[in-house]
């Protein structure tokens, strides 16, 4: 269970999340819906230890949340250049036991061979949330995660969500659509 009290954040004069409090519960897929600019990302940020808030606390089954207790695909992905997807892959230890390397790439049957550089958005947001399912994290922070995927691809990704849930795992999502965390 994560248990956030009195998260406050600020940037500058720019009072950005005002004392949020909230309990998200394993098992359960969270979604946040908000414009450009409503705090989403700032939010994800401070749950995956990247920000410090001003004010306020976050526990992970009354412990404070470590970085290592999430995972975060983030809006935009970085990925060095000139490395291939299986390279970029390689970087991630594989600590989930149901989903190895060869499942995920069953799925998602991305050019692991080849330059991610040479991707589209959509398979770099796939193999985002490849390295993502690679690890066995408590938290999964999925920050605009249908963003640039193609419609069989946000298929296959709400069904390893869902799977996510089954394993009692607290996903959050969030998006500008509200239709797409249907």
């Amino acid at each position: 269970m994560i248990d956030i009290k009195g998260l406050s954040v600020s940037f500058g004069e720019n009072a950005v999340l005002q004392s949020v409090s909230v309990t998200l519960h394993p098992g359960k897929i969270y979604g946040i819906v908000g414009l450009n600019g409503a705090g989403k990302t700032t939010f994800f940020n401070l749950l995956a230890k990247l920000i410090k808030p001003v004010a306020g606390s976050i526990q992970l089954n009354n412990n404070p949340i470590s970085i290592r207790d999430s995972a975060y695909l983030e809006t935009v992905n970085y990925f060095y250049s000139g490395i291939t997807g299986n390279e970029y892959l390689k970087i991630f230890r594989n600590t989930n036991k149901e989903f190895s390397l060869q499942v995920l790439q069953q799925y998602f049957k991305l050019p692991l061979d080849e330059l991610i550089e040479h991707y589209s958005t959509g398979m770099k947001k796939k193999l985002g949330f490849m390295a993502l399912l690679l690890q066995d994290n408590d938290v999964f922070i999925l920050d605009e995660p249908f963003n640039g995927v193609d419609l069989k691809g946000c298929i296959l990704m709400k069904r390893l969500i869902r799977q996510l849930k089954a394993k009692e795992k607290t996903v959050i999502i969030s998006s500008h659509l509200i239709a797409s965390l249907r």
